[in-house]
C-alpha cells in the first residue's frame, strides 16, 4: 500500500468468469476482464504483471483445500 494512504474496507465479489483480451495495437499489454454479479471490470496488465499474478495465484491455490470432486 502506498505511503500515506488510509486503509479502506473494500467490497468483495465472487469472480464468475474472466477473459484475457490481447490488443494487436498494444502488444506489450493485455486486458484482463473479470466478471462478477456486480458487472465487469477491465484491467490492463504487462507481461511482468501477468507472470507475477500467475505465480501468486498458483502459490495461493496450492495452500487451499482441494475442491470436492476435482483431482
Amino acid at each position: 500500500m502506498a505511503e500515506g494512504t488510509e486503509e479502506q474496507e473494500l467490497p468483495a465479489y465472487p469472480i464468475r468468469a474472466y477473459q484475457l483480451i490481447p490488443d494487436p495495437n498494444q502488444p506489450a499489454v493485455v486486458a484482463l476482464a473479470i466478471e462478477t454479479d456486480q458487472g465487469h471490470s477491465l484491467f490492463l496488465a504487462t507481461r511482468a504483471i501477468l507472470e507475477d499474478l500467475g505465480k501468486d495465484l498458483l502459490e495461493r491455490a496450492a495452500k487451499m483445500p482441494p475442491t470436492p470432486g476435482k483431482t
